[in-house]
């Protein structure tokens, strides 16, 4: 059938046209025919110089400055009218002098050629090509770009309109599309006196009427790093005047990515309202680009958040947050203010499945080149943190109540509350006083734990107390809290133990080894162990010792008393020891323990027979 069809084509096209056909071919041709004559007549009755002084003046008109060109228009009408100027620069007026505000090498726009011959030109989808551009960003959030032209006045009687913005008609204007090619933005904050510069920029912005949408898809370079850049807002006038305005978008980078949806505010603090999220795979070179350089962030590798972002008057509000510090993940609510005068404040409530409390104290106590420096991090801190599971150097807590508070008079960290070793654990570091910030006051008292897994959680070796007992340790330290700060610190330490052991210690064979060798090592008197009921040691700590001033260890043997120096820094140790037995014999044995820590010499003293009882 369809090669029956095929066949009697010709006999179909041999027939007349109808009237119909005939009308609709010879109105396209017409049109076609004017359209060509159009073009060829219009560049003979279109002035380049009225062009020219039209888009010079449109320029002008757009930003309200002074706007010279410097090379000659070039105009085409082919596939659409378009005109291409050279070597513009906007000025503005500043204290008896000028201020240039923007450069570009090439700037092109299309026309309308029946307005363009009516002597009232339009244009609109903007090229610029190496466009420099020098914005100020204000105390009070505006951009101080333009003055009175036509984005200005815009800008100025922009109101907000349910999800969008109202503007009179009269203010409105065409934009069209304007595509970047290798462009420079610099953005100078009047308030901190920092400069960001963008270059390489590539890029579109289409925004067909001042009163509609804009939809910005950008990349370019920041501090050396490629960054790309998807922005709409449907109410983009109130941004550009200080006000808030909604906005979605994200930015991706080879070292960050980020997303947000909701209101934004340029004002000062560039506050934000809706949902945001953060991505960060390695901090450090995020914080070394940025130029930020925050105390024991060296300590976080991959660092991720989600939030709902709230603004409330001065306070940046996280609901929902949800936090990732790398393996480590944290859930809660954070407000950051910002009050006038004073320092930004971050407090709220974060619940961690694990937490390094090594890196809270880095933050609080961080390296300076002059101890006495005011080592406050440039915000403050209130937080309560909690933690399945938390990190004290070796030592493991569990169920642990955190808080941290770091001000300009005084830095703190609290262990609220933990379960540790089948005991608990509470402590405080902070500084001394507001008089001696370079101090640090650290109090930790531990009850009822089993420190035989301490000791072996510590990977201490020797004749350490196995039992389960309490610890109550208080020193000062010189901040930052280093090796040598350790080494230096002073203060108390005082332990008890219920019923236990001191492994490696046997009394049997020292007394063996004491009546007859002037000295010899702990190791070999034998391996047996010191069985006690209980045990009480209090110490002096300074200058890396330890003095011993009263160490009792009671048994059903009898009691062993110890005192004398260890000097811990050096792994050493000067002690007397005087084994007092229950019963009249074996005698009382006196010894002097020297050496090195954990196999120390052993020098007896006296081994004298109690008298007999009356």
């Amino acid at each position: 059938m369809l090669t029956l069809g095929i066949k009697n084509l010709p006999k179909h096209l041999k027939r007349p046209l109808s009237r119909r056909i005939r009308n609709l071919l010879i109105g396209a041709l017409s049109g076609l025919g004017l359209f060509a004559l159009f073009q060829i007549v219009a560049p003979f009755l279109i002035s380049s110089t009225l062009v020219r002084a039209g888009m010079e003046e449109a320029v002008a008109e757009w930003t309200g400055h002074d706007v010279t060109i410097e090379g000659s228009p070039d105009i085409r009408f082919w596939p659409e009218p378009r005109i291409t100027l050279r070597d513009i620069t906007i000025r503005k007026p500043v204290d008896g002098g000028e201020r240039v505000l923007g450069r570009v090498s090439r700037l092109s726009a299309s026309f309308d050629l029946l307005q363009t011959l009516l002597g009232q030109p339009e244009f609109k989808d903007f090229r610029l090509t190496d466009p420099q551009i020098y914005v100020l960003r204000e105390p009070d959030g505006r951009l101080d770009w333009t003055n009175d032209g036509l984005l200005s006045r815009a800008v100025r009687e922009a109101k907000p309109d349910a999800n969008g913005q109202l503007l009179a008609a009269d203010a409105d204007a065409p934009m069209g599309e304007v595509r970047i090619t290798n462009g420079t933005l610099e953005i100078s904050d009047v308030s901190s006196g920092r400069t960001a510069r963008f270059s390489a920029i590539e890029g579109n912005l289409h925004w067909p009427w001042l009163s509609q949408g804009m939809e910005i898809k950008a990349r370019g370079e920041l501090n050396g790093r490629k960054l790309s850049v998807d922005f709409n807002s449907a109410q983009p006038l109130l941004l550009l005047a200080g006000a808030s305005g909604n906005a979605s978008g994200t930015i991706v980078s080879d070292i960050f990515q980020g997303r947000f949806q909701g209101v934004a505010n340029l004002a000062t603090h560039a506050f934000l309202s809706g949902d945001a999220e953060l991505t960060v795979p390695d901090l450090a070179t995020v914080m070394a680009w940025s130029g930020v350089n925050f105390p024991g962030a060296e300590r976080i590798k991959r660092l991720s958040l989600s939030a709902h972002v709230v603004t409330n008057d001065n306070t940046l509000r996280f609901e929902n947050l949800s936090l990732g510090l790398n393996d480590d993940k944290a859930t809660g609510i954070l407000d950051l203010m910002l009050p006038e005068g004073r320092l930004p404040r971050l407090t709220g409530t974060l619940a961690f499945d694990r937490l390094d409390l090594s890196g809270i104290v880095d933050v609080l106590t961080p390296a300076t080149d002059n101890a006495n420096d005011n080592v406050q991090t440039g915000i403050e801190f209130d937080l309560r943190l909690s933690a399945e599971q938390a990190m004290l150097g070796p030592l493991r807590l569990s169920a642990a109540a955190v808080s941290v508070l770091d001000t300009p008079t005084q830095s703190r960290v609290d262990i609220v509350d933990s379960d540790f070793e089948t005991g608990r654990l509470t402590g405080r570091l902070a500084t001394a006083a507001v008089d001696r910030q370079d101090e640090m006051a650290l109090h930790i008292a531990v009850q009822g734990a089993d420190f035989g897994n301490v000791i072996k959680n510590l990977g201490l070796g020797g004749p350490l107390p196995i039992a389960h007992g309490s610890l109550d340790l208080s020193l000062i330290l010189r901040r930052p809290i280093t090796p040598q700060a350790w080494r230096e610190a002073e203060g108390h330490l005082r332990f008890r133990g219920e019923k236990g052991i001191l492994p490696g210690v046997d009394i049997a064979g020292v007394r063996q080894l004491a009546a007859y060798k002037p000295y010899f090592s702990l190791s070999e008197a034998g391996s047996g162990n010191l069985q006690f009921d209980s045990i009480d040691l209090s110490a002096r700590i300074a200058n890396g010792s330890a003095e011993i001033d009263d160490g009792k260890i009671n048994g059903s043997d009898g009691t062993l008393t110890i005192s004398g120096v260890i000097p811990y820094a050096s792994n050493s140790l000067a002690l007397s020891a005087t084994v007092h037995p229950a019963l009249q014999d074996p005698a009382q044995l006196t010894v002097f323990i020297g050496g090195s820590w954990p196999n120390p010499v052993i020098w007896p003293v006296s081994q004298t027979a109690p008298k007999p009882a009356d």
